[in-house]
């Protein structure tokens, strides 16, 4: 079957709780909580990590390294956990398409939108994802949605947008353009979540670990022509340790562990439930500044609660009930 016949024929499948635990591939079955907690841990930490990075090379030299550097550690790995690259013309199709949604428009919109219309915006736009990737996968997976979890997710929005409204203003020249690009990236990393989401309940053997690596090398091969319109690796210091450091922790923690524990979640736990959970990543980031010092205030404070309240009622037993 070729790729295009493969989405041609992709109905809704049956996601309740009990028959998505049922089809998720037995060897990849995890503790949920515990690998999306340290995946958002390590997101959270990717921000002021980039930060850091971005004042010695490019964004577009981060994004690259991040996918191909990630894709070439992984390979050893897949050995380790008894995994491999896709072996079908299919599996690589659908490598390249999730791969172009997930690492080449979503680490392009992260750096270029924030670069466009400044942080706060571009923080906030990013976090639209799980209302994406809800509406899309209860119209292709046929993935309910109950009125608690649409309640909780509304809710975690609102926390981030108070959150944000807390902080100094970081607008950037080009909020429009920025806000447009920052969206992308949402829809991209949405979309390519309902993908491995789909993937993984219609066939009980599938590989979450090598088709992710195989998505790491194709996504960040479409970033290189991005590498070039933007100057290459002209201007890396590729001689401060600072540098090295940052991107050592944004492959290993920010690419691999982040995406792979995202992903073999979305093996076991419905889409809505699962990006819920990218609410907490700005509030990890609060958290990393409240220990280096900077506390947050009393807004801030209340929009942390907000999130982790609303991330509670979409993966609350109670979100499962029958749709309405």
């Amino acid at each position: 079957m070729t790729l295009a016949g493969a989405v041609c024929t992709l109905r809704p499948v049956s996601t309740s709780r009990h028959d998505a635990v049922d089809q998720a591939p037995r060897a990849t079955r995890v503790p949920v909580p515990a690998v999306l907690g340290i995946s958002v841990i390590c997101a959270g930490a990717a921000y002021p990590v980039t930060g850091a990075a971005l004042g010695l090379t490019s964004p577009a030299v981060i994004s690259v390294c991040r996918a191909l550097v990630g894709g070439l550690v992984m390979l050893p790995v897949l050995r380790m956990v008894g995994a491999r690259l896709p072996s079908t013309w299919v599996g690589w199709g659908w490598a390249l398409v999730i791969g172009f949604g997930n690492v080449t428009v979503t680490l392009a919109g992260i750096a270029e939108g924030t670069r466009l219309a400044g942080a706060a915006v571009a923080s906030v736009l990013l976090n639209s994802a799980p209302f994406f990737a809800a509406v899309l996968a209860r119209v292709f997976l046929g993935e309910g949605l109950t009125r608690l979890r649409v309640i909780g997710l509304i809710t975690g929005f609102a926390g981030i947008l108070v959150i944000v409204a807390s902080q100094p203003s970081s607008g950037g020249s080009h909020v429009v353009e920025g806000a447009v690009v920052c969206l992308l990236g949402a829809l991209g990393w949405a979309g390519a979540g309902l993908g491995m989401r789909y993937l993984s309940v219609r066939d009980a053997d599938f590989d979450v670990w090598g088709a992710s690596t195989a998505q790491f090398f194709c996504g960040g091969v479409l970033l290189l022509p991005y590498l070039a319109a933007t100057g290459g690796f002209g201007g890396t210091d590729w001689s401060s340790a600072k540098l090295w450091a940052s991107l050592v922790f944004l492959v290993l923690g920010a690419q691999i562990v982040t995406y792979v524990g995202f992903y073999l979640a979305l093996a076991q736990w419905s889409s809505a439930r699962v990006f819920s959970w990218t609410f907490l990543v700005p509030v990890v980031a609060v958290v990393i500044e409240a220990l280096q010092g900077n506390l947050p205030g009393a807004v801030a404070t209340a929009g942390l609660a907000i999130v982790i309240s609303g991330v509670a009622m979409v993966t609350h037993p109670r979100a499962e009930a029958k749709p309405v």
